[in-house]
């Protein structure tokens, strides 16, 4: 018995030591490839780039794919040898479109356009994303159940991976990517999950031979909240790999904006540093930020100032991305949504980047500041990944 007992916990171990996968980490530029500066992705030098252009755009005439300098800059990663992360972002309720019926003729039109555009890039797609955000871009009456029992979301994701598949074959040249679902944001929600086109994606995905996983995105507001999307996720999907091509505190900062940041002992010490007011707010000081009237370093000085904030949230994120097997996480090189007056309803993005180009402006070499929040962290565990996939390759 004892014997016994000591096996399996030797095995317990063993199990553990194998669970121990390399989570690579890459950069996300969202829907605006253009915005992918070489020069500064050369410095971070990751293996991965992210990115989901608006395809409707592209439909509608507002960016032609024949001179999109977004699609350019996506050949231009994936001939210097960075794997890429592809898909389109179907904006249909932005537009208050119902989501096309299958074989109609708007169908084809968006899968025309799809074509038109994997012409250009598809030879370098690594992960072919089949949808981004769709929970949030479609409308509410695409997500539930029809009369047969369907959710519409289901059935556009199911043809567009079957159209994709298809163009491929035709392409005998170039080599299929990986599909994954999703990507969807904001699991730790109990309306995300009673959202019948939320838990029949997931199905979709885990019941899908040709779907390698599923993605998701953690904005969030409290570090549980991670916990909470992926258990939901795995009692859906247990075992099949999941990417994160979008995380960030995002929510957490928008809850503080309008705290007095001399709240406690050590906000009231760095306003009296500094010389601010004491009233003074968390959205008040970023304007004075954004208007260049803060130090580069009063910027993480703020932050750690502040009770409610995460410091090195990075490693957090991370250690449950290697509890429930996250293959590929991206997170965002440069600021894109910013504003020099921020207001408490002014969207957090630009907090998140590894570079504070528009905040912070160049430093004396003439480089963009990085945003010692994350920087180190991101960089630490970059190579904490690579290192860990070499070990079991």
């Amino acid at each position: 018995m004892r014997r016994t007992k000591i096996l399996f916990s030797l095995l317990g171990i063993l199990i553990c030591l194998l669970q121990a996968r390399g989570q690579e980490l890459g950069l996300n530029f969202n829907h605006n490839p253009e915005n992918i500066d070489f020069n500064y992705v050369k410095k971070v030098h990751p293996d991965w780039i992210r990115t989901t252009p608006r395809i409707l755009d592209y439909v509608d005439g507002l960016i032609d794919p024949a001179t999109s300098t977004g699609l350019e800059k996506v050949i231009q990663a994936g001939q210097a040898g960075y794997r890429i992360v592809f898909g389109f972002r179907w904006d249909f309720k932005r537009r208050k479109l119902r989501l096309p019926k299958p074989g109609s003729g708007r169908e084809a039109l968006y899968f025309k356009m799809a074509d038109t555009i994997l012409e250009k890039v598809g030879r370098y797609v690594d992960i072919f994303s089949l949808g981004n955000e769709p929970n949030l871009e479609t409308m509410d009456i695409d997500l539930q159940y029809n009369a047969r029992h369907e959710v519409p979301l289901v059935t556009f994701t199911r043809r567009l991976m079957e159209h994709v598949t298809g163009f491929y074959k035709q392409h005998p040249g170039w080599a299929l990517p990986q599909l994954y679902a999703g990507s969807l944001p904001a699991l730790f929600e109990q309306k995300q999950q009673q959202t019948p086109g939320v838990a029949e994606l997931i199905r979709f995905a885990e019941n899908t031979p040709a779907i390698t996983g599923l993605a998701i995105h953690l904005h969030i507001e409290d570090t549980a909240e991670i916990d909470r999307a992926f258990q939901y996720v795995r009692s859906i999907m247990p075992k099949k790999p999941i990417i994160v091509p979008e995380f960030s505190l995002f929510r957490l900062y928008n809850k503080h904006f309008k705290d007095s940041i001399g709240s406690s002992a050590e906000g009231k010490a760095f306003l009296e540093k500094y010389h601010l007011p004491r009233g003074l707010k968390v959205f008040e000081w970023l304007t004075l930020l954004n208007n260049g009237k803060v130090p580069h370093s009063a910027w993480q000085q703020l932050f750690l100032s502040q009770p409610w904030y995460v410091p090195h949230y990075l490693d957090t994120y991370y250690r449950y991305y290697q509890k429930y097997h996250v293959v590929l996480a991206t997170y965002p090189l440069l600021q894109q949504g910013y504003s020099k007056r921020v207001t408490p309803a002014t969207p957090s993005w630009f907090l998140n980047p590894l570079y504070l180009q528009k905040s912070l402006g160049k430093d004396a070499g003439g480089n963009y500041y990085p945003n010692p929040l994350v920087y180190d962290d991101y960089m630490r565990l970059l190579e904490e990944g690579r290192r860990l996939k070499s070990q079991q390759q």
